[in-house]
Formats: structure tokens, C-alpha cells, sequence
């Protein structure tokens, strides 16, 4: 296996594809877990799933980043201090335009809404842009679904809680047979506190 950094040289300056998420593969979430990574195995259709470790709830896609916005970002990000909090998901849903099957919830959790919007403004501060439409968290299971299933499984029903959150990186994997990518943390951050917990590269 042939694994990139991740990196792109741009103006001679590197940069990097990151993003803010909040992973789902945890102790404390191990039986939703499972459960969903069971639920994605039966999911109708043609496309990729999407692989167990990839499987995260996004806060914000922050695009090509460079080395000095992501230090200023680290900044601005040590210094937010919100809660935990869990979020219950029970909706499945296709969205034609993207060829995406997501889990969704009814009712975003008020801290999740406070911590999309403080990230989605720090990262509009070091000058990345960000999108204008409403934050709707989802996770998504499936990709490249060209039609639409006939149908979807139904009762489903997800409790997720969630202590930390983090900034992650998207690497090109490359095998013999096929490409695509990998999420990596590179920092992380307790909820109701203010430190961060550094991680270690892989």
C-alpha cells in the first residue's frame, strides 16, 4: 500500500485538506457503533460504503489549509470551551445531489449548533471560506449512489455521546486495486474544557 501525506504544494507553501469532526468510534459509543456499522452493510443500492474508520459526524470542512492558518486555527480552537453532549440519530435519508445515503437527526443538540458556528467563525478568521447554508449534521454511510434505493431500512435509532472533538486531515491511499482516502486525527480537544490533548502522528 502506497499511502500520501496528504499535502499539496501550493505557491511553494504546503498545504493541507482538513477538516473538524467528531469521531464515533469511542468506549463510550462501542454498541452504536457496531450497530451502525451493521446498518451500513445492509444498505440497498449501488456505490461505497464508507469504511468503519472513516465513519465521523463533520463540524466543518475547512478545505486546503496552510501551515500558518492551521497554527493560527490551533490558536483560536484551544481557546473555545463548550460542553458535552450527545446527539440521538434516527433519520436515513438519500440526497440525490451528492449520491449520498446519511443518518440524520431531528433535533440538533444546542451545544453541536454553538460548536459548528464557533468553528465555521474561526475558520472564516484565518481566511478560509466557509459555506453560507444552514448547518444540518449527518453521517455519511454511503457514497457515489447513483438512483435511488426503493427503500431504506427504517427504525433506526442512534445515541451518540461525545466528549471531545477534533481536527482531522483526509490522505490519498493508494493499493494495486484502487484509491481512495483516510482520515487521521491530528489534534483533539475535550468538551467542557479548555486544554487540548495532543496526538501523536501515526
Amino acid at each position: 500500500m502506497c499511502l500520501s501525506t496528504g499535502r499539496t504544494t501550493m505557491n511553494n507553501d504546503r498545504h493541507e485538506r482538513l477538516f473538524f469532526a467528531l469521531a464515533l468510534e469511542s468506549p463510550t459509543n462501542q454498541p452504536a457503533f457496531r450497530q451502525l456499522c451493521q446498518l451500513i452493510q445492509i444498505l440497498p443500492g449501488d456505490g461505497r460504503r464508507v469504511p468503519d474508520s472513516n465513519l465521523h459526524l463533520t463540524l466543518a470542512f475547512l478545505g486546503l489549509v496552510s501551515e500558518q492558518q492551521k497554527e493560527h486555527l490551533l490558536a483560536l480552537t484551544s481557546a473555545l470551551t463548550l460542553p458535552a453532549f450527545s446527539l440521538h440519530a434516527s433519520i436515513l435519508k438519500y440526497q440525490k445531489r451528492s449520491r449520498l445515503i446519511w443518518l440524520g437527526c431531528n433535533n440538533v443538540p444546542a451545544p453541536l449548533e454553538q460548536l459548528a458556528a464557533d468553528l465555521k467563525e474561526a475558520a472564516e478568521q484565518v481566511g478560509l471560506k466557509q459555506e453560507r447554508r444552514k448547518y444540518t449534521p449527518h453521517i455519511t454511510l454511503k457514497k457515489h449512489v447513483r438512483q435511488r434505493p426503493e427503500s431504506l431500512p427504517e427504525n433506526n435509532d442512534f445515541t451518540f455521546h461525545f466528549q471531545h472533538f477534533g481536527l482531522y486531515i483526509s490522505e490519498q491511499v493508494k493499493t494495486a486495486r484502487r484509491s481512495g482516502v483516510r482520515y487521521r486525527c491530528l489534534q483533539q480537544w475535550p468538551l467542557s474544557q479548555t486544554k487540548p490533548d495532543n496526538q501523536d502522528p501515526e
